[in-house]
This record gives C-alpha cells, sequence and structure tokens, in this order.
C-alpha cells in the first residue's frame, strides 16, 4: 500500500504494529489491552466465521443470528492493534477478554513484539483449532494457518500462538478514529 495518498491516508510499517485477538467458540463481545496508564487498543466488532458440520473449511459470514447449531459449526475473532515502541516493553500490558456474564484479564506484555499477530484461544478451543493442518478457511488465508504459527504457552484459561503479519505497513484513511491511537 506504499501508493496510497498521503493526504487521505496514514501508513506505519508493520515492525512498529502488533496485533492481538481471540478466537473463540464461544460469543464474545469486547476485547481491549490496556497498560495501568491507557487503553492501547479496543474492538467491539465480531468477524463470524462458519461452516456445515460436513464441510472441511470454515468460511466469513455477515449474520451470526442464522446459525443451523445442529448442522453447522463456527467461531468468532475479535481483536484490535497496538502501537508497538520501545517504552511499551517496561510496561505490563494486558488482554481483557468479555463474554457474556464472564470477563478474563491476561498479561500479555512479555507476548507482544512487533509485525506479530498474538492469538489467545480459550484452552477448551486448542484441540478444534489445532486438529487444522491447514488454513481454517476456505480461501486458504495463511493468516488463520495455525499450523505454522509458533506456541507461546498458556496461562490465565487460554494458549497463545503467534503467526506473522504479512503485510510491510497498514494504511487507515485519517478520518478512520479506531485507528488513530497508532499515529499519536
Amino acid at each position: 500500500m506504499e501508493t496510497e495518498d498521503p493526504d487521505t491516508y496514514n501508513c506505519i510499517d508493520t515492525n512498529q504494529v502488533a496485533a492481538i485477538s481471540v478466537i473463540s467458540t464461544t460469543q464474545v463481545s469486547d476485547v481491549r489491552a490496556y497498560t495501568d496508564e491507557k487503553i492501547l487498543c479496543k474492538s467491539n466488532t465480531e468477524l463470524f466465521y462458519k461452516k456445515n458440520k460436513d464441510d472441511q473449511f470454515y468460511h466469513y459470514s455477515y449474520n451470526d443470528e442464522e446459525v443451523d447449531y445442529e448442522y453447522e459449526d463456527w467461531f468468532v475473532k475479535l481483536g484490535c492493534y497496538i502501537k508497538y515502541n520501545a517504552s511499551l516493553k517496561s510496561k505490563d500490558v494486558f488482554f481483557q477478554i468479555k463474554k457474556a456474564n464472564q470477563l478474563d484479564e491476561i498479561k500479555v506484555d512479555s507476548l507482544l513484539k512487533g509485525k506479530e499477530h498474538i492469538f489467545a484461544i480459550s484452552e477448551q478451543d486448542t484441540a478444534w483449532l489445532f486438529s487444522f493442518e491447514i488454513s481454517l478457511l476456505n480461501d486458504g488465508d495463511p493468516d488463520y494457518n495455525f499450523s505454522i504459527s509458533s506456541k507461546l504457552g498458556c496461562h490465565g484459561g487460554y494458549c497463545f500462538v503467534t503467526l506473522p503479519i504479512r503485510e510491510k505497513e497498514f494504511c487507515f484513511n485519517k478520518n478512520n478514529e479506531s485507528k488513530k491511537h497508532l499515529f499519536e
């Protein structure tokens, strides 16, 4: 995206970005990463994926209310981007995952690195997720191929894996409120 109009878009090298997400077979309503000083990022927009139980791969779905639980499997991904810099290395960073009647808070500062996407997977979902030897998605998207991920261990009821951020830089419209924190 190096050709984006600098008057309309801000671009940032992905070495200065860490992504953190949860993947779950339980509905997630909100995630956020924060230090004791400030919220680093937050999101309440799920990406919803489903498949027929007889199918091998998942596909993106626009409507999570049209799931036939008898015949379909599903999962959600919810995450956000953090500006990763030297000052963050010396702080305690927490990842908060909000589900229906549950709020999980996990210390993640030792896991964060620039140009990497950290995934938190509830321990109950790890057998399902790691049973895939290729991408979960029907288009073969390598961002969902956890067979090549680096396992970072488990704590707080979640197991953590990382995949590289493949893009060289991220470019966002300057009016995109959810990404402005990356340029402050």
